[in-house]
């Protein structure tokens, strides 16, 4: 292997002899990684060394030292640690950087989902939200940290033999608080930030920053491939997946065949969000919304076997909208209500408020929104109806008793809704184009009196 992996290859010993490399477990597009011996604590290791071809090249080596300072502060049992780094010299002149990590014994996500998939679908629901909560339990202790990983995907991901979850390779992880060159210095031409298939709209665009809130997105993206088996974006290029993840709405599970409860499919469209603003603020949130969907809402922990079983259209492909589905059966109702859910340890009738729904929160504020901007256009042509005869005045008195209905409904929201910025400034004006149409009507009512007494 050493024509591939380097000098670093099964027999050789790094750091005086206390590592002995044993056999290659692993490869990926910059390292490769080995299983070795630690001779002095007499522990089983994993040695993760860089490929000979780029072992030359300065931005990688600084992205693949920056992956052992990234790490090395994070102490959390769903991180892979690392015990060690350093570059070892040999007698060629070579030199190869290498981590010292401990070894997992288990598989990638990667690699159950492909069982998963063959076997006729997903996981189960409950195990996949299980995972992704375990996920978020290690981006919490990493964007606390002030550390991004930005590339979160199945392969980055271990499933230990006792089901444990392990997230490794922050080998393009960032710190929050960096700037200036050394911000961008590991993302130059031809190194992409990430993997297409789980990038966030702002990894592509590269305009507004890259925060923890881009990790969740690939949380969505992955949980949206634990339920279904299919991720929710699928192109033959960079451009193309770019194109999907930017400017096109994610499709829902019940899209792809796949139906879950209310609550589910409102947690993936929220993680899916193109706007950052929309998603959750925090992996500590989303984790929590997770913990409280599998506890409380009934229907969360299972997908009954003929739904999993039931034929699925394919995923959205590049440029194509998802295949609509076949309506899913009844789901709760919506989050201003409450449901009579029972769950867990819970007796039937207990009240338990069902889980809010990002997209019809949007939908209903842009209705709103609509109602009150109508409201305020109509004030014009009812004040300029007022120079008309007296007789005509039944026009000006339509048009205002329309003004005061559409400013009526879009000037208030049910209780609990979760109002956009620009609904709740329109919201809080309501008044004016109300009180305009009231005193504009009460004129035309008047002139209308003197002409039919």
């Amino acid at each position: 292997m050493a024509g591939v992996t380097g000098p670093i290859r099964t027999g050789v010993t790094l750091a005086g002899g206390r590592y002995r490399i044993e056999e290659q477990v692993g490869q990926g597009g910059m390292a490769a990684v080995h299983k070795a011996y630690d001779t002095v604590l007499n522990r089983t290791v994993a040695v993760k060394s860089m490929l000979a071809a780029l072992a030359h090249d300065e931005q990688c080596r600084a992205r693949f030292r920056r992956e052992a300072q990234a790490v090395a502060g994070l102490s959390h049992p769903c991180v892979v640690a690392v015990h060690d780094t350093g570059e070892e010299r040999f007698e060629d002149g070579r030199t190869a950087p290498y981590l010292v990590m401990e070894f997992v014994r288990g598989e990638t996500l990667s690699a159950l989902l492909a069982r998963s998939s063959a076997a006729g679908g997903g996981l189960p629901l409950d195990r996949a939200l299980e995972l992704a909560a375990e996920v978020l339990s290690a981006l919490t202790a990493s964007h606390t940290a002030g550390i991004v990983h930005r590339d979160i995907k199945p392969s980055n991901v271990i499933v230990t033999e006792a089901g444990a979850v392990k997230v490794m390779d922050f080998g393009i992880a960032r710190a929050l608080d960096v700037s200036g060159p050394e911000r961008t210095a590991l993302t130059a031409t031809g190194m992409v930030p990430g993997t297409p298939h789980y990038m966030s709209p702002e990894q592509f665009e590269g305009r507004r920053p890259v925060d923890g809130r881009s990790d969740l997105y690939a949380v969505g993206v992955v949980l949206f491939q634990l339920i279904s088996g299919e991720r929710p974006f699928d192109g033959d290029s960079f451009i193309s997946l770019g194109y999907l993840h930017v400017t096109m709405a994610a499709p829902t599970l019940a899209s792809v065949g796949v139906p879950v409860p209310a609550g589910v499919e409102a947690l993936v469209a929220r993680a899916l969000e193109k706007n950052p603003d929309d998603r959750f603020q925090d992996a500590h949130e989303m984790r929590a919304r997770i913990e409280y969907l599998r506890e409380h809402v009934h229907g969360a922990v299972t997908i009954t076997d003929a739904a999993r079983s039931a034929p699925r259209p394919p995923a959205a492909m590049a440029f194509q909208r998802p295949i609509p589905a076949p309506p899913p059966p009844p789901l709760p109702p919506p989050a201003t209500a409450h449901a009579h859910v029972p769950g867990p340890g819970r007796p039937p009738g207990h009240d338990v408020r069902a889980v809010p729904d990002p997209a019809r929160a949007h939908a209903d504020n842009q209705v709103r929104a609509g109602r009150l901007r109508r409201a305020y256009a109509l004030l014009v042509p009812a004040l300029m109806l007022q120079a008309f005869p007296g007789s005509l005045s039944v026009i000006p008195l339509i048009c205002c008793g329309l003004g005061v209905w559409l400013s009526a409904r879009g000037g208030s929201s049910p209780v609990g809704q979760r109002r956009s910025v620009s609904l709740a400034v329109f919201q809080a004006t309501a008044f004016i184009p109300l009180l305009g149409h009231v005193l504009l009507g009460l004129v035309s009512a008047v002139q209308l009196f003197k002409v039919v007494p």
